[in-house]
């Protein structure tokens, strides 16, 4: 009978009801918005409309106003990300995410109806900001609602929406490009306001996560959300491990009101400065592979190759679809491989890719040899795809598992800040950089990443099927770990002790002990 129930929970930890698919699915329609904001712009100056409307064409400061059009988005992102860190320890997940869908909805119309360089400029700050709500939010809000088993792969989909987003970005840009008229560029930029008008229209009936409102002793309310995302038809009397996982969830909350903290305090504390240490690395290696270069940057990028307006959008389309399906395979293993190996793996992969290419560029750059150019493409593709399917999900999910539920939203507000001013150095010199010294701007792309490889291999740790409430005790923090989920696997600790009553399927939780007692 032991084993039997052993088993059960095994398989319970592992469980995904159609409610927590529509839930996830819904939560990430955000991620995709967010791609959408964020890559549309790659296929924007592409277009010969804006190239007019922006008065690019024969200025001698395109370069300048192209640079500054990517980087005042990364401005806008550094202030998100830390907005964001407040907000969702504030007021949730889910209105941060909400907030970050009603700002890219307005800077979108903004965008849209602008006249000249400069209003594009200041709407891109404000784009930025709310997307970086977005980032900060939703991979938090994802991690805390999935199964301890499975939470890489379910917070996976944060990024394959993402690139979803990206994806559709492209094949808009691409499809505009034959629309007759002047405007081509403005259908473009005002789609993006179609998601969000979506998500602000239902997001209202999406669970808030659990641990937050533990952390506000909602615990009626985080019952509810345990009990409807964890529901099994093999467990519907007893509701057996949610109940386990309510439990350890609302122990942990109860020492982690003790450990709350600042950014101050995340610096001046041994084990969190060592988060904040890895943390900043890690966003600052995976971005300094050039992935983004290529993205916002990719008419540059493939035009030095050749290639005419159209190809360039037809290979913009290609780099985004590769990226999508390498993602979504991606999730098949991504809980089956240690953390930090499926992490250097991926590094050191797009170092010798990007080393390729640097080399490919060296001989055939402004050259007619149609085979070495079409290898420089190709090559481009497969870092496109090893990007996507090692590194991109880590981004986010290994950033929300290797902090504390009290510091989690300062934690990721700290990676995506990161990410935005890694991107931002890297966006405002690439332009000057292709023009300046072409393919040697690569070099900085194969270092970094390879250095990374192998700092990460030997330095950080695997928080592969550890329930969120234990990975403080890798970091020498056992003091912080309630409850472990063997001794609940192993009841140790019985249902009586969890002072949670799941046969009440109807009337759910009558008395559960409020998180401040």
């Amino acid at each position: 009978m032991a084993n039997r129930n052993f088993a059960n929970l095994s398989r319970a930890q592992n469980h995904v009801n159609v409610y927590s698919i529509v839930v996830i699915g819904f939560i990430t329609l955000s991620s995709a918005a967010y791609g959408y904001a964020a890559a549309n712009i790659a296929t924007t100056l592409t277009q010969p409309s804006f190239q007019e409307d922006m008065g690019l064409v024969n200025n001698p400061n395109a370069s300048a106003i192209t640079g500054t059009i990517n980087g005042i988005y990364q401005a806008g992102a550094v202030f998100g990300a830390f907005l964001a860190g407040w907000m969702s320890d504030r007021f949730g997940r889910k209105l941060t995410a909400a907030i970050g869908n009603a700002i890219i909805l307005v800077s979108g119309a903004l965008l849209t109806g602008s006249v000249n360089p400069s209003m594009f400029i200041v709407f891109r700050l404000f784009n930025g900001l709310g997307s970086f709500l977005i980032q900060n939010s939703v991979p938090v809000w994802i991690a805390e609602l999935a199964p301890p088993r499975i939470r890489g792969a379910v917070s996976d989909a944060h990024a394959l929406l993402m690139l979803f987003g990206y994806c559709i970005a492209s094949l808009v840009g691409l499809g505009f490009y034959f629309v007759p008229g002047e405007n081509q560029w403005r259908g473009i930029v005002g789609i993006q306001m179609v998601l969000p008008t979506i998500i602000l229209c239902g997001i209202y009936w999406m669970p808030e996560s659990p641990r937050y409102l533990l952390s506000r002793d909602r615990t009626e309310e985080a019952w509810e959300v345990v009990k409807r995302l964890h529901a099994d038809k093999n467990d519907l009397g007893t509701h057996e491990f949610a109940t386990r996982e309510f439990y350890q969830m609302r122990k942990q909350i109860e020492l982690d009101i003790r450990f709350r903290t600042s950014y101050w305090g995340i610096f001046t504390n041994t084990s969190l400065r060592k988060r904040a240490i890895m943390t900043i690395f890690l966003e600052f290696s995976i971005y300094s592979c050039g992935v983004l270069v290529i993205l916002n940057y990719g008419s540059v990028v493939w035009a030095s190759l050749g290639f005419d307006t159209v190809q360039i959008l037809g290979f913009q389309v290609g780099f985004q679809s590769i990226g999508f399906v390498t993602n979504a395979l991606s999730m098949l293993w991504v809980d089956r491989v240690p953390r930090h190996w499926f992490i250097s793996f991926g590094l050191a992969a797009c170092a010798v890719l990007m080393a390729i290419e640097a080399a490919l560029q060296s001989f055939y750059l402004g050259s007619t040899n149609r085979g070495g150019l079409i290898a420089s493409a190709t090559i481009i593709m497969l870092f496109q795809a090893t990007f996507c399917a090692f590194l991109d999900g880590p981004t986010y999910f290994y950033i929300t598992e290797i902090w504390p539920s009290y510091a989690r939203s300062q934690g990721l507000a700290l990676a995506m800040c990161t990410f935005a001013l890694t991107n931002l150095m890297w966006l405002e010199a690439a332009p000057y950089a292709f023009e300046a010294i072409g393919w040697k701007f690569y070099t900085i792309f194969v270092v970094v990443p390879a250095i990374a490889a192998v700092i990460i291999i030997f330095t950080y740790h695997d928080t592969r099927h550890k329930p969120l409430e234990e990975i403080a005790a890798l970091f020498g923090d056992a003091n912080q770990v309630a409850v472990y989920q063997q001794e609940l696997d192993r009841k140790e600790i019985t249902m009586e002790d969890m002072e949670v009553e799941p046969q009440k399927e109807t009337a759910g939780i009558q008395e559960v002990e409020n998180v401040a007692t």
